[in-house]
């Protein structure tokens, strides 16, 4: 679709964050009535978390709602993120993918992405140039290498 659906604060502790039943009406509306078919979330979602809305939360808000009918899931393009952070390799791709998979209630994703590289990464947004410096990189030792986690 042109458009995709957004799932950041969903079930967030904000005062005024959806609920897990607004939530479903939300993918209610734009997945089942207007043809969105991409929704984006990320393992650490909701944000802000808590103890009681920990992180996972949303992928679970999600899952709860494809369970209502699998026809849904052919319906929709799954985008998640790991986390990333400075422990990311393989095994913890791995892991962390096996815990959305697990709470959105599915055996795949379309879309995995890594949201923050714990690593030197050209940013201009954080007044970085956005040419790739390979010192700068290996500099940065005993941290997964990109073959590693690509």
């Amino acid at each position: 679709s042109e458009v995709g659906l957004g799932t950041q604060r969903w079930g967030s502790r904000d005062f005024n964050a959806p609920d897990a039943a607004l939530c479903h009406k939300l993918l209610d509306r734009a997945v089942l009535e207007y043809g969105v078919n991409l929704i984006d979330t990320a393992e650490q979602y909701p944000i802000p978390s808590d103890r009681s809305r920990p992180e996972g939360s949303t992928e679970s808000i999600i899952g709860s709602w494809l369970a209502k009918d699998k026809a849904r899931r052919s319906k929709v393009v799954l985008a998640s993120k790991i986390t990333g952070g400075r422990n990311i390799n393989a095994r913890s791709i791995e892991a962390d993918l096996q815990g959305s998979l697990r709470r959105l209630g599915t055996d795949y994703l379309d879309v995995y992405l890594l949201h923050w590289p714990a690593r030197y990464t050209p940013q201009s947004n954080w007044g970085q140039s956005l040419e790739y410096k390979r010192e700068v990189e290996s500099a940065s030792r005993g941290r997964a290498s990109f073959d590693e986690i690509a």
